[in-house]
């Protein structure tokens, strides 16, 4: 099956070449590994420019904001020399999190002048090293935007300090890595003219100006948006009167994969509470939910949130500025397909073919959520840094647009799919003057590829399915037998079949297996029920049963693999809590596959 499966991977690859056709991996994919470096200007300068740490608040703001697994973090300091430099380090844990933020908060000594070329060249030099992924590369930049070079050992100019920048623009551009630039402008005295060379040289095409950190969420918010596929607005701006204000928000459909509330105020915060639809407390226990407290700013994440509505609970000090958004991380890509009528010149028509799918690769059917949206093609000449947006029209489950070029000039063509809360935008793509690799085949070639190439994919569709269907059906051949003791007194053995209770699932949850064996019984409520409705039962791909842990509850037995507990066939994991009383309640899960 896996030789059949490469080799009708390798024909449909072979087919869509000979179409001419390039599929644009999604620069707003979720699934795709971001790699940002933060450059953040710490020369003398900074005392004025940025007396809050903006700067600082920055780095750890998108620490908090990221998803685990899917990024890696570099920054580098600098002054007239580069005073620290870290390579962009992968967050995969809530401890390489915390550990990279406390990293950041020992980092705020300034020191020299300002050559801002250096810097940028070993910030780009770090992004294109062998040790980045080379997927979702961006830079924020953070400074006042002003080269000060005086005299100094290494004898640097300011000619020398030009000639880094124009080549470390250069690099970031042949590399597909725009330059982000936040102006710190707390004293009035930001180069935004500079500041703004760099952001559109680099395709970024966005300069920020801040003077206080109670900005920094919008502004942060807009760049995660570009890169993450992610939705972000405003939920609630006002002064505390010293009580519990509530603010609401929904979660619309199940695409959200992680949504995270940030709010900056003034002063932190007395108390933060969260709600769900049902009015139950959602406890900040780092498995539904968590909370992060930081001077300027607290982040409330919602992990794996199912829709509905959701409200946040928070009392401050009387007077205290409060301004909360959101921030919705979906699991969708965006691909991008190009064609072009002839080699690239003056009087190419290209043609673009934009549409959202799931990281399997398949369509986005959810309407309400594709309509909601607009395309565009953004189309620039590189020769003279114009840009143009072509809009897209949507045509069954594909945004579609056209468009001819003007000069011989190179160009660069990137898609988005945009609403007024969200940015999904693809890679960008290249077009040099006489290049024929997205040209469309004439005639009937044209259609016979076409043909061949909807046949082989159908034929790998069929693959998957029944291979998706054969792992549903693994569900059909075990049970879990369940003994609870509560009060010290021990249940007799209770089988869960899931050919019978759950068939055609590959997850439930714990709290409905313990309802179905031991309802109206003491057993029932031997353990919290939250723990119960935290605790997911899923069936991994080889057959085993992974089981989420959830908060109060000590584990024992099993493999342990981060949040989870693997068990295979005879294998049994032990859960222990406290009643009320004071007593230990056990529950014993033990799978056996039939």
């Amino acid at each position: 099956m896996k030789r059949l499966s490469a080799f009708l991977l390798a024909l449909i690859i072979a087919a869509v070449t000979s179409l001419g056709v390039v599929t644009a991996g999604a620069v707003g994919a979720t699934t795709e590994e971001v790699d940002v470096v933060f450059l953040v200007d710490s020369s003398r300068s900074m005392s004025k420019s940025d007396p809050d740490l903006i700067r600082l608040d920055a780095i750890k703001l998108f620490a908090d904001l990221c998803s685990l697994g899917n990024t890696k973090i570099g920054f580098v300091l600098f002054g007239d020399k580069i005073n620290y430099s870290q390579a962009p380090i992968a967050i995969n844990s809530e401890e390489d999190r915390t550990a990279l933020k406390k990293q950041v908060d020992e980092l705020s000594e300034l020191k020299g002048t300002t050559d801002i070329g250096m810097a940028v060249l070993h910030a780009v030099d770090l992004l294109t090293s062998e040790e980045a992924s080379g997927k979702g590369r961006f830079i924020v930049f953070l400074s006042d935007g002003k080269t000060v070079i005086t005299d100094n050992a290494e004898g640097r100019t300011l000619e020398d300090s030009k000639s880094d920048l124009t080549e470390g623009i250069v690099n970031a551009r042949n590399a597909g890595i725009p330059i982000y630039t936040i102006g710190l402008n707390a004293n009035g005295d930001v180069d935004e003219v500079e500041l703004q060379s760099i952001s559109s040289s680099t395709y970024a095409d966005s300069t920020y100006m801040t003077d206080s950190a109670r900005a920094l969420s919008g502004i942060l918010s807009d760049i995660y948006v570009r890169h993450t596929g992610a939705e972000t607005a405003g939920l609630d701006k006002y002064d505390s009167d010293g009580e519990y204000r509530d603010t609401a928000f929904q979660i619309k459909d199940a695409t959200v994969s992680e949504a995270n509330i940030v709010i900056m105020h003034s002063a932190l915060p007395d108390d933060i509470k969260l709600y769900g639809d049902d009015g139950a407390e959602i406890p900040f226990d780092g498995t539904s939910a968590d909370i992060s407290w930081n001077k300027d700013y607290t982040l409330v994440k919602l992990y794996d949130p199912q829709p509905g509505g959701r409200r946040l609970s928070i009392k401050s000090p009387f007077g205290t500025a409060i301004d909360i958004n959101y921030i919705f991380t979906h699991d969708y890509n965006l691909d991008f397909t190009l064609y072009t009528d002839k080699a690239v010149g003056a009087g190419t028509r290209l043609k673009f073919i934009a549409s959202l799918t799931d990281p399997e690769a398949q369509p986005i059917t959810d309407e309400s959520l594709i309509l909601s949206l607009s395309g565009r093609a953004i189309v620039k000449n590189s020769d003279t840094g114009e840009s143009l947006e072509i809009p897209l029209v949507y045509d069954n489950q594909q945004f579609k647009g056209e468009y001819v070029l003007e000069t011989d000039s190179p160009y660069t063509v990137q898609t988005s799919l945009y609403n007024s809360t969200t940015d999904v935008r693809s890679e960008i793509i290249e077009l040099t003057y006489g290049d024929e690799q997205y040209k469309e085949p004439e005639g009937p070639l044209k259609y016979i590829l076409i043909g061949v190439a909807a046949v082989v994919l159908i034929i790998i569709l069929i693959i998957l399915r029944i291979r998706h269907l054969r792992n549903h059906i693994r569900m059909f051949s075990g049970r879990l037998n369940i003994t609870i003791t509560a009060g010290g007194v021990p249940t007799a053995p209770m089988a869960y079949d899931f050919a019978k209770k759950a068939p055609g699932r590959r997850q439930v949850l714990l709290s409905e297996v313990i309802k179905d064996l031991f309802a109206k019984t003491e057993a029932a409520d031997a353990f919290p029920h939250g723990a119960l409705a935290a605790t997911k039962i899923s069936m991994t791909d080889s057959g085993d049963l992974r089981i989420t842990k959830a908060g109060g509850i000590e584990y024992s037995g099993g493999l342990t693999n981060g949040n989870n507990i693997v068990i295979a066939h005879a294998n049994r994991v032990t859960m222990r809590c406290k009643s009320k009383t004071g007593e230990t309640n056990i529950l014993i899960l033990q799978y056996l596959r039939t």
